[in-house]
């Protein structure tokens, strides 16, 4: 006669680590771990056998007791060694058992995540999102994915599962291998929250520096999008849901479509979502619509009426994530410029038809969206801050690189002479104040974001707006030291490259992918700082001053941000470590690390998994100081850095770094 399992019971392998340390009993619930104890504190749950497995990072497979700290996880080995399961041997999700719940600290944080974080804040349905975490049955896929998100900004999470070091990186990767678990074993069925789950599992990888994995996830994403469409096409429209359903999925649609502009920024990269997938599709609607399912039709990305219009009603406007599409569809269309333009095949009228583009998305957004100083503080209040700041840093983005590529056709062309340059057409001064001004936009978004950010957690900036801060900061470095703006705002120039420098700096050790930016922004702020010094004839302090000298201080009012301040006009390398230094190459340190003349990554291989990079330069990146005057010295001058960035940039070098390398 089978024996009744007991709801609370002693593990049957004997107590774990913590509970022998703390002599205690251990009781967990229903044969699976965490025990009560380490399930109260956030604990790891591991048995003494299990010590050399847990202390390399690894989650030891039992087959007869499965540990599960988190719905779901059904005793899933890692992704390389999973086996093909037998038919039928997945368990139903409607039949997990009901003590498989999140702890109240973890649920705290799916909600951050779903109320404050891009894309979940704008892509998912926040009311029936809430309801569901808090009731237990919200699927387990998602709530993996909305904790691989949460553990990239949370010091709760980051302590506790950025075991040896990894940090942010590492405890994201925890959470990460049980959604892709999660997702693998419904692939016969794909529901939408595994479709979102994916999506958040590619944005995960594409930060980790894992472009070709990012790729392929989301390619996959799109066929599970492609197979619910047909699943649930025949289902009776009488559902009063019906709306948010539809809503929920076209949302998550336009994700993948937005994710896919950016991971194909490079040639060789074919779209996973084609035009003929989209162009029936309305765009996303107003939120408040979506949140309290009020029906509202849109128009389809080309402005035509989406299909299925009832006769006599109107079309609504464009929500907020439509803006966001939209923004993103200017962005993509100057980086497909950029990929298919060589000097000889430039365009002028093309880049004024990009120009009129990106003005049309301006044009077409409500007044409360307007970029006004002001507006991002109004939208902080009202908790769509992250949602303002990603469409115009979006928007400043593609401004930025359009301008930029006009001069550097104009300077490889026309050639440039300082004596000559204030002799040049008008338009091409423009072009620098419209640079500037757009740089200018961008960090202050990131400052007003900052300063209003929750203290227990990092602003954990998307990985869009940290590209858009690099290249504001990268492109106002490199006018500077070309030449092209007037001395007189030189310091302004450092005190833009001074904060963009401290958000790429944070946003390092919260992204891999962000760590190549921040060193490359780190070599031309030096340069910079070297040679406004020598025009000046100041004496710099003796002694490697520290990261924090270099950025500075933030203005205590955001909203009447003064650049010419000369605080945090001095971004130099960090100090120096212990140890013997190695002695740095000769060249400029390129946007993948390496130095000038090695392979891009759009022709390495891409990197493996790895832990978490440091985002201080290392011992042998940085250059040695000269003990007689304390200063570190230049690698070049302006003019070979400048002529050393500008092939970057017509090698794309920048773009390939926005992928993080791969093919």
């Amino acid at each position: 006669m089978a024996s009744v399992a007991r709801g609370t019971s002693l593990r049957a392998g004997g107590a774990c680590v913590r509970c022998r340390k703390g002599k205690t009993k251990c009781v967990y619930d229903n044969g699976r771990a965490p025990c009560k104890n380490c399930a109260k504190g956030m604990h790891e749950c591991y048995l003494p056998s299990e010590t050399n497995a847990h202390l390399h990072g690894q989650s030891p497979a039992r087959v007869a007791r499965p540990r599960e700290s988190l719905p779901g996880d059904r005793n899933v080995v890692t992704t390389s060694d999973r086996q093909p399961a037998a038919t039928g041997a997945v368990i139903p999700r409607n039949l997990q058992t009901p003590s498989e719940k999140l702890t109240p600290e973890l649920i705290t944080e799916c909600e951050r995540v779903i109320n404050k974080t891009i894309p979940s804040c704008v892509a998912f349905h926040k009311p029936s999102f809430l309801q569901k975490l808090k009731s237990g049955t919200l699927e387990p896929s998602i709530v993996n994915g909305l904790l691989t998100c949460a553990a990239r900004s949370s010091s709760v999470l980051i302590r506790r599962y950025g075991n040896q070091g990894g940090g942010a990186s590492a405890a994201s990767e925890h959470f990460a291998v049980k959604t892709l678990n999660l997702v693998m074993q419904n692939l016969d069925v794909p529901t939408l929250a595994d479709i979102q789950a994916l999506c958040l599992l590619t944005i995960h990888e594409w930060g980790n520096r894992n472009a070709v994995r990012a790729y392929v996830y989301l390619g996959q994403a799109a066929r599970m999008t492609q197979m619910y469409r047909i699943i649930t096409g025949h289902q009776a429209l009488g559902d009063p849901d019906q709306f948010i359903k539809d809503e929920s999925f076209r949302r998550t649609l336009w994700l993948i479509y937005i994710l896919d502009c950016f991971l194909t920024s490079s040639p060789g990269r074919h779209p996973a979502v084609s035009h003929h997938d989209v162009k029936d599709v309305p765009l996303p609607c107003p939120d408040m619509n979506y949140n309290f399912g009020t029906p509202a039709f849109v128009r389809t990305m080309a402005g035509n009426p989406p299909p299925g219009l009832p006769e006599g009603t109107p079309i609504a406007e464009v929500g907020e994530f439509g803006h966001i599409v939209m923004a993103t569809q200017a962005w993509r269309n100057v980086i497909e410029m950029l990929t298919t333009t060589t000097i000889e095949t430039f365009s002028e009228e093309r880049c004024l038809s990009l120009e009129a583009g990106i003005e049309a998305v301006r044009s077409s957004l409500p007044l409360h969206f307007v970029d006004k100083p002001a507006h991002i503080n109004l939208h902080i209040t009202m908790g769509s801050g992250f949602t303002y700041a990603m469409l115009h840093c979006l928007l400043h983005c593609a401004t930025i690189m359009v301008h930029r590529r006009r001069l550097l056709h104009f300077i490889q062309t026309e050639g440039f002479k300082h004596e000559t340059w204030r002799m040049v057409p008008h338009v091409h001064l423009q072009t620098v104040d419209r640079v500037f001004a757009a740089s200018h936009s961008v960090v202050s978004l990131l400052l007003a974001l900052e300063t209003n950010a929750d203290k227990d957690a990092a602003p954990g900036f998307p990985l869009v707006m940290l590209f858009s801060c690099f290249t504001a900061c990268a492109t106002v470095a490199w006018f500077s030291l070309k030449g092209l703006t007037p001395v007189d705002v030189n310091e302004t120039a450092e005190a833009i490259v001074g904060d963009g420098m401290r958000f790429l700096q944070e946003g390092a050790t919260t992204w891999i992918l962000a760590v190549p930016w921040y060193r490359h922004l780190a070599v031309m702020a030096k340069v910079l700082h070297n040679d406004d010094r020598d025009t000046r004839g100041t004496v710099m302090e003796h002694g490697p001053p520290s990261v924090q000298d270099d950025t500075g201080s933030q203005p205590d009012n955001p909203d009447s941000m003064d650049y010419e301040r000369h605080s945090s006009a001095n971004p130099q390398e960090p100090g120096e470590t212990n140890g013997a230094e190695v002695p740095r190459k000769s060249g400029f340190t390129t946007i993948n690390g390496g130095s000038a003349g090695t392979s891009t990554p759009a022709t390495a291989s891409p990197p493996g998994p790895h832990k978490a990079e440091s985002p201080v330069p290392s011992a042998s990146d940085r250059p040695q100081i000269d003990p007689s005057t304390g200063l570190a010295p230049s690698d070049m001058t302006s003019a070979e850095l400048c002529a050393a960035f500008e092939r970057q940039l017509l090698e794309l070098d920048d773009l390939a770094a926005f992928m993080g390398g791969g093919v």
